[in-house]
């Protein structure tokens, strides 16, 4: 029974040799071929600068300050871009005060001052001209009567043999109209037919043809009221009838 058994340890004791050889060959064949040689890779070299930074308190026992640092290199410096100016927004305008619309109160008195001032307007003309034609009316009477007195005439118009009735009462309402004369038409002209009774009255006046310039109407008959004062009585003893045309320019029968 001995026997056997250091029999068995005898051949696990080469067995385990035989192992160990195998795998030392198996060590050297892979160091040998460099399987199993590390790759090496380059690491990126950093260089640190160390600076002394100044303290606030100096160092004890020293009386020199720390040598200044050097001056870390800056890089250069990139010029910005130009930048565009802002757009501004337009101002906003605003709108013009809108002129006060006038009421129809102040309208209605303007138009009463209007009315007002041309009324005075034409009462100043109308003054003014009568005054004009006055003066004229009285100029021509004294240059007749100094005429008549020359020609060693009748006193009385229209009682001297051979005188017109006609003409005479033709140049009293030429007279008077020299004095009342106003209008505003181009050549207005007005034809009135006259009546006279055998004592020189105005007993009648028809205005057969008037003129569109009323205005110049009014002034004829004016003149002839102005007029009829100084009508004679007929020579003839009946009574005279005659159309009288009235024209800025003169009377014509």
């Amino acid at each position: 029974m001995i026997p056997r058994a250091l029999q068995h340890d005898k051949a696990a004791g080469w067995s385990f040799i035989l192992s160990l050889a195998i795998h030392l060959l198996t060590v050297l064949i892979f160091t040998s071929a460099h399987l199993f040689r590390p790759v090496l890779h380059e690491a990126t070299t950093y260089y640190v600068d160390i600076v002394s930074l100044p303290s606030l308190d100096p160092a004890p026992g020293g009386s020199e300050a720390p040598p200044a640092p050097a001056p870390l290199p800056t890089a250069p410096e990139t010029p910005l871009p130009a930048q565009k100016p802002a757009m501004s927004l337009p101002a906003k305008q605003t709108p013009a005060a809108k002129p006060a619309l006038s009421s129809p109160a102040a309208d209605q008195a303007a138009r009463e001052q209007e009315a007002r001032e041309f009324t005075e307007r034409m009462n100043r003309l109308e003054r003014t001209a009568d005054a004009r034609h006055q003066a004229d009316a009285l100029a021509s009477l004294q240059k007749r009567a100094a005429e008549k007195r020359a020609a060693g005439g009748s006193s009385q118009p229209g009682s001297a043999k051979g005188s017109d009735y006609g003409a005479y009462i033709q140049s009293r309402l030429k007279d008077a109209l020299e004095s009342t004369i106003v209008f505003r038409g181009q050549k207005p002209e007005a034809a009135v037919h006259l009546y006279i009774d055998k004592t020189g009255k105005l007993i009648r006046q028809v205005m057969v043809r008037p003129s569109a310039d009323k205005l110049f109407n009014d002034s004829v008959l004016r003149a002839i009221e102005k007029a009829k004062a100084t009508f004679p009585p007929v020579p003839s003893g009946a009574g005279f009838d005659k159309l009288y045309v009235f024209s800025p320019e003169e009377v014509k029968k």
